[in-house]
């Protein structure tokens, strides 16, 4: 089984990013904020998003967090040296962008409502892993012909370089579906619910880092702190699409842990992490 990944420092914040379409105003600017109500939609059910920067950026993976995308849509990554270059320097082909089983959460749906669900807790996350690479360049390809909405909306881009302990979360790391739903009575004395929204908060433990992941996880909880969001995913790559997808989660620190030293050479802390 593949380790933990996270992606702590989003280059695709720093990239100018282009759209093969767009419906309205509905652009790729999007893509770099954090409202989940801001997305990029295409026109049509096949969309290329182009990113690029004036120095090089490592890339070891790249996810949509809050999509519409379905069971059967395809993801194609390909990275160039050199904006300008005519052979990419990889091409990752059309991989399966978030196989999962479709759960059904409400009659309405998160699939033709698109960015309307997102905030109640529907939508997918998107991804494709790859070697770890220095590109300039980074062409990314969705296409989701079975998708009802005829069009593919996404909410945010992230890419860059992901961290990977060399010691894998212990055994009983979870994920908390959240609802921020009340219920009450009324003067009836029927119960009576103020819908709320849904997010999810990943809680796992690292008890066994090395001096070398003790030191990264060290740089990336201080450098993001509880202000910055990052990308983790608890099973990257797993056969199980469903696994895959039920623990990654884009979101903050939920609190500030400690690393201790439960004994020589070996370090230890928790981490929990909110969806935003």
């Amino acid at each position: 089984m593949t380790n933990l990944r996270i992606i702590y420092d989003n280059a695709g914040d720093r990239a100018a990013l282009a759209a093969s379409s767009q419906a309205g105003a509905l652009g790729p600017a999007n893509l770099q904020r954090e409202r989940k109500s801001a997305v990029l939609r295409s026109i049509g059910l096949a969309l290329t998003i182009t990113a690029t920067w004036p120095t090089p950026e490592i890339i070891g993976g790249v996810a949509l967090p809050f999509c519409n995308l379905t069971p059967t849509a395809t993801i194609r990554v390909r990275g160039y040296v050199e904006p300008g270059d005519a052979v990419p320097d990889f091409d990752t082909g059309a991989v399966p962008a978030c196989e999962y089983a479709a759960l059904g959460m409400w009659d309405w749906g998160a699939l033709p409502l698109g960015v309307n669900a997102f905030s109640y807790g529907g939508g997918t996350y998107a991804r494709c892993w790859l070697s770890m690479c220095s590109v300039k360049k980074l062409v990314i390809e969705l296409a989701d012909q079975d998708n009802p909405a005829g069009y593919i909306e996404a909410a945010r881009l992230v890419t860059g370089p992901y961290w990977s302990p060399e010691q894998n979360a212990s055994y009983g790391a979870g994920v908390t579906s959240v609802d921020t739903s009340t219920q009450y009575r009324n003067g009836a004395g029927g119960q009576t619910v103020g819908r709320g929204a849904l997010y999810r908060k990943l809680s796992l433990a690292l008890d066994h880092m090395t001096p070398l992941d003790r030191a990264e996880l060290w740089r990336i909880v201080r450098g993001n702190g509880l202000s910055r969001p990052l990308l983790i995913s608890l099973y990257p790559e797993s056969d199980d699409g469903e696994l895959e997808q039920a623990h990654q989660v884009y979101g903050r620190l939920a609190s500030n842990s400690a690393i201790t030293t439960p004994y020589y050479q070996a370090y230890a802390t928790n981490i929990e992490i909110e969806e935003l």
